[in-house]
C-alpha cells in the first residue's frame, strides 16, 4: 500500500520516504483537479480495511481512471485508487453465467479475460472501455440498445463502517433497495471492492452506416437494428446512423479491415481534422462548410460487416482530451428535445443576432421555459464542431441511474412514473481548456431548460451544470437513495460536497 501526504508531498512506502513534487491530479477532460491530503493504492481488501480504520472520521472518495467530467471525483481528504483490485473470476451456476470482478478492473481487461477464459462477454458494452468496473456502475455507464451496465450487477462487495462497532467491515449487497442503490451509488455507499456481473456467451454484431434526413426514419430503423446509435451532424443537420444488430453469423472476411478503417479514419483522422479546425484555424465559415461537405467523406455508407461484439461496439473516443455533457430524455420527448438542441446550436452559432434562425416550435418552447432573454445571451457566441451522439437505453433496475424510472408530469398534479426507454444526447467539445467558456454557457442553457421542458437528466459523471435542487426534481427515487446512504454512511464519510448537496445532509 502506497501513501502520499499533501505537505510536504512525500510518498511513504515501507517506512521509507521519497520526494514527491506534486500530488495534484487532473481528470481526463482537464476541467477538474483533485488534490487530496492522502492518496492510497491498496493492493488487497485487507489494506482497504486498514486505511478505512486509520482515517475514521475523515472523508473518503474512490477514483477509477478519472474519466469523468463532473464534480463527483472531487476530494480534499482521503482518495483511493483501486487499480490493483482487478481480479477476474468467471463462475457458472447451471445456465447462469457471471463473473466476480475487482472494482479497479478496467472494462477492456474484463472483456479480454472473459473472452480468453470462457468465450463470454458482458450483456452491455459502453462507448469506450477505459473505465473501471466500480466507476462505470457508480455513474450509470451505458451502451446503446440495452440497459446500463449497472443493471446487470448481481451483487456488490462494499467496504464501509459497521454501525455498531465503528470498525471497517465488508458487506455483500445482493437484494432490495440496497442493491438498487449501490448499482449506481455515486461513491456514496462505501468502497466498491468487487462486483458480480451477469455474463453471456460471446456474440457477433453486424454494423453499417447510413445517412437519413428525418429523425422519424432513424427511430423506425430501431426495429431492425436495436443496437444502433446515431449522430446529428451540425451544419448539415442530417443523421448518420451506426446501424447495429446481433446476428448469428461468423466474422466477415473484411471485418478486420473495417475495424482498422473505423479506427484510422474516424477515431484518428476525423478527430485530427476537427482539432485542426477548432484549435488552430477557428474560422466559423470553414467549420460549417467542412461539416456540410467534407466530414461526410470520412464515413463509408452501407459497408456491412460482422465482428465480435467486444470489438464492434467499442470505439476509441478517449484518444483526445475533450469535454462532454450528456442529457437523457425519454422516448416521447426525443423529437422535441432534438429540435431544441438543433435550434439552440443554430442560434449560438449564428453570426448576426438580429437574424437568428428560429422555427415556430422553438419559439413555443422558449415561451414555456421562460428563457427568451437567456437565448439572447448565447446568440452568436459558439459554433458547435462535433456530431451529437444519441443512444437508446432500456429502463434500469436502479434508484438513480439516468435510465432509472422516469416521471410523466402530466397536467397539474397528475404526475406519475413511466417506463419508457431513455435516449442519451451527448454534446462534445474539443477546444483547449481556456476556450471552452462559450460551450459551457451554451450547454448550461440547454441543460437547465431541457430539464424544465423535457425532464432531461444530466449524466452523473459528465458536465453537470444543474443545481442540487434541480437534480432532485428529476429523479423520483432520490429520497429512497438518500435513505440507503443514511443507513450505509450516517456520517457522510463517503460523500464530497457535491454529492452531499445532491443526496442531502448526512444524519449525525
Amino acid at each position: 500500500m502506497s501513501v502520499w501526504d499533501r505537505a510536504p508531498f512525500r510518498r511513504l512506502n515501507n517506512n521509507t520516504s521519497q520526494p514527491k513534487s506534486n500530488m495534484q491530479r487532473l481528470n481526463f477532460g482537464k476541467n477538474i483537479s483533485v488534490r487530496p491530503a492522502w492518496f492510497y493504492e491498496p493492493r488487497n481488501e485487507q489494506e482497504v480495511l486498514q486505511l478505512l480504520d486509520k482515517h475514521r472520521g475523515e472523508r473518503i472518495r474512490v477514483i477509477g481512471r478519472l474519466h469523468s467530467w463532473s464534480r463527483i471525483i472531487e476530494c480534499d481528504e482521503v482518495l483511493i485508487d483501486l487499480r490493483h483490485l482487478n481480479q477476474v473470476e468467471p463462475m457458472s451456476d447451471g445456465e447462469t453465467k457471471s463473473v466476480q470482478v475487482g472494482g479497479g478492473c478496467q472494462i477492456k481487461r474484463l472483456l479480454h479475460e472473459l473472452e480468453q477464459q470462457k468465450r463470454w462477454t458482458l450483456p452491455s458494452v459502453g462507448f469506450i472501455s477505459e473505465q473501471t468496473v466500480a466507476g462505470a456502475i457508480s455513474t450509470g455507464t451505458h451502451g446503446s440498445g440495452k440497459h446500463s451496465l449497472s443493471h446487470y450487477a448481481i451483487s456488490v462487495r462494499v467496504a464501509r463502517y459497521d454501525p455498531k462497532t465503528g470498525q471497517a467491515c465488508i458487506l455483500e449487497i445482493d437484494n432490495g433497495d440496497a442493491l438498487r442503490a449501490v448499482r449506481c451509488s455515486l461513491g456514496c455507499l462505501g468502497v466498491i471492492l468487487s462486483v458480480r456481473m451477469q455474463c453471456r456467451e460471446t456474440y457477433s454484431v453486424e454494423e453499417h452506416f447510413h445517412e437519413y434526413r428525418q429523425l422519424s426514419e432513424v427511430v423506425d430503423a430501431e426495429l431492425r437494428y436495436p443496437l444502433q446509435q446515431f449522430y446529428l451532424v451540425p451544419w448539415r443537420w442530417t443523421y448518420f446512423v451506426q446501424h447495429r444488430r446481433e446476428v448469428d453469423a461468423p466474422r466477415s472476411a473484411t471485418g478486420w479491415i473495417y475495424l482498422w478503417y473505423r479506427f484510422l479514419a474516424l477515431d484518428i483522422a476525423l478527430h485530427l481534422f476537427i482539432l485542426l479546425m477548432v484549435r488552430w484555424l477557428r474560422f466559423r465559415q470553414v467549420l460549417r462548410s467542412a461539416y456540410r461537405w467534407l466530414i461526410p467523406v470520412f464515413v463509408i455508407q452501407d459497408w456491412r460487416t460482422v465482428n465480435p461484439s467486444s470489438a464492434q461496439l467499442v470505439m476509441e473516443h478517449e484518444l483526445f482530451s475533450h469535454l462532454e455533457i450528456e442529457l437523457f430524455v425519454q422516448r416521447s420527448q426525443l423529437e422535441a428535445a432534438m429540435s431544441f438542441v438543433t435550434q439552440t446550436l443554430m442560434v449560438a452559432g449564428h453570426e448576426r443576432k438580429e437574424a437568428r434562425p428560429c422555427d415556430p416550435r422553438f419559439e413555443v418552447q422558449l415561451t414555456q421555459a421562460g428563457c427568451g432573454n437567456e437565448l439572447i445571451a448565447i446568440t452568436g457566441i459558439y459554433c458547435h464542431h462535433y456530431p451529437i451522439c444519441v443512444r437508446k437505453i432500456l429502463l434500469d433496475d436502479t434508484l438513480i441511474s439516468m435510465a432509472s424510472l422516469g416521471i410523466d408530469r402530466g397536467n397539474g398534479n397528475n404526475s406519475h412514473t413511466t417506463e419508457e426507454p431513455w435516449y442519451s444526447i451527448t454534446l462534445t467539445n474539443f477546444m483547449r481548456r481556456d476556450q471552452r467558456q462559450a460551450f459551457v454557457q451554451v450547454v448550461t442553457f440547454m441543460a437547465k431548460n431541457m430539464a424544465k421542458l423535457f425532464d432531461a437528466r444530466p449524466h452523473w459523471g459528465k458536465l453537470c451544470p444543474l443545481t442540487a435542487g434541480e437534480m432532485r426534481e428529476l429523479f423520483p427515487n432520490l429520497e429512497r437513495f438518500q435513505q440507503q446512504c443514511d443507513i450505509a454512511d450516517p456520517n457522510g464519510q463517503f460523500r464530497n460536497d457535491w454529492t452531499e448537496a445532491v443526496v442531502g445532509r448526512p444524519v449525525i
